[in-house]
């Protein structure tokens, strides 16, 4: 039953929640976060057109078979819609239990895939990499505004 009817984040969350150690936890959480190299390539119209000219066919990008944000957004339903059960073993009720597993999730997922960035890191990043912060956007549009014109990317509509 729970192979068919849930996602792969409610999936492993499941499994999670029915193991009790938590290095095994941990092995779990890696299997599931780790990048996995793709053997086949999708069968695209390019793709088979690249093919047949001799050129390489796209390759995507390897993908874990759970991302790490994906998971922490369905512990995030499971605790909102099921946090208050309480269960009659010793290991606590479910929400302290997910709590626990978003914990260990969030320390592989930091293990594999390394710290995430702060907002004043994204901001140094952009201003180093001279990308357009959405800062400099409002400037454009108001500039636009005020010429009696509308920015590129304004939707008339609304």
């Amino acid at each position: 039953k729970d192979k068919q009817t849930t996602s792969k984040e409610v999936r492993l969350l499941r499994k999670l929640l029915r193991t009790d150690d938590s290095a095994e936890r941990e092995a779990i959480l890696e299997e599931a976060f780790t990048p996995k190299e793709v053997l086949l390539v999708a069968g695209t119209p390019q793709n088979a057109a690249k093919a047949a000219d001799g050129e390489l066919p796209d390759e995507e990008k390897p993908m874990p078979d759970v991302p790490p944000p994906d998971f922490i957004n369905a512990c995030k339903a499971v605790l909102l819609n099921f946090g208050n059960l309480s269960t009659d073993d010793d290991r606590g009720d479910l929400g302290t239990r997910i709590k626990t597993i978003a914990s260990e999730a969030e320390v592989v997922a930091t293990r594999i895939y390394g710290k995430g960035m702060s907002v004043k890191e994204q901001q140094d990043r952009a201003w180093k990499d001279s990308t357009t912060s959405i800062f400099d956007l409002e400037t454009l549009e108001i500039e636009a505004e005020r010429m009696g014109q509308a920015a590129p990317w304004t939707n008339p509509d609304n």
